[in-house]
């Protein structure tokens, strides 16, 4: 496909109230939804990445169960993805075969083998601009400013530096190795971060990883510095202290929240990790 060719032949979608989305052909695709009860399926094989503007999207997959909440841009390139809102959304969304994306980082730093990894993050104001431009662009069949495609893409993975300054970390003789192991290790990272599931054991999260429970644990502490059941205890405390510091949830709803097995057992180790009760703390912050 020739860049002058690329936005003139792809594809846009517009999902209004329970349509539902089955990607397919040898295209970008563009999707803006903008109603309730819409549902996108990727096929395996494919890159994207789906920015939600207001409103939250579900994403099912064989490595992840979870939403996107408003603000926040999810990429993917790990196997067939399904997407779907029960409730009002506003999202915007750009998928296409990875060979597709591929060609696009042709000449760019870095390579054209690149993978999006699986993870969300808050798009920068360039970003949003671009994928906001790009999608209007496909909306309205205009080739003229193909170089946005491009623009977009490469934005895209750019976005993801951060998270690859951890591949030199990974275990392999070649890139390529290294990276199929960060892309595992991802899977973990953002099932953790994002996922629907309070408790996590760890037999889930090596079958998600597609490692042996040792394995991963070795694996995990050499990139990140620390074992996956260690980092989801980190962000449950966290998420703990700006629950109970910054909202008016019932404490016992907090401690089911993050994972606690009753309301007791979370004030208890809450007093005992920041020195204070979830209620001093709650009366320090009315002050």
């Amino acid at each position: 496909m020739s860049q002058r060719a690329a936005l003139s032949s792809a594809s846009h979608h517009r999902l209004g109230f329970a349509e539902a989305l089955a990607l397919s052909g040898d295209r970008f695709h563009f999707v803006t939804a903008t109603e309730r009860g819409v549902q996108i399926d990727v096929p395996a094989g494919w890159a994207s990445a789906w920015w939600v503007l207001r409103g939250s999207l579900g994403v099912q997959s064989a490595q992840f169960n979870g939403d996107v909440a408003a603000g926040r841009l999810l990429t993917w390139q790990d196997g067939p993805l399904r997407l779907f809102s029960h409730g009002p959304v506003g999202a915007i969304g750009i998928a296409a075969p990875a060979a597709l994306w591929s060609r696009r980082l042709q000449g760019t730093q870095g390579g054209s083998d690149r993978m999006l990894l699986p993870w969300q993050h808050e798009p920068e104001r360039e970003l949003r601009r671009l994928m906001v431009r790009v999608a209007r662009l496909a909306r309205q069949g205009e080739a003229r400013h193909e170089a946005a495609l491009g623009a977009l893409v490469s934005a895209l993975h750019d976005a993801q530096c951060p998270l690859r300054q951890h591949l030199d970390a990974c275990s392999g003789r070649t890139t390529q190795r290294r990276e199929q192991v960060l892309v595992r290790l991802m899977r973990v990272r953002h099932l953790v971060t994002y996922g629907r599931e309070s408790r996590l054991d760890l037999g889930r999260l090596a079958e998600v990883a597609n490692y042996s429970p040792t394995h991963l644990i070795r694996l995990y502490r050499e990139v990140f510095g620390e074992t996956p059941v260690e980092y989801a205890s980190r962000l449950r405390v966290d998420r703990s202290w700006t629950l109970v510091r910054n909202t008016r949830m019932p404490i016992g709803d907090i401690s089911e929240v993050v994972g606690f097995e009753s309301k007791s057992a979370f004030c208890r180790s809450f007093k005992a990790k920041f020195g204070y009760t979830t209620s001093e703390i709650r009366r320090s912050a009315m002050r």
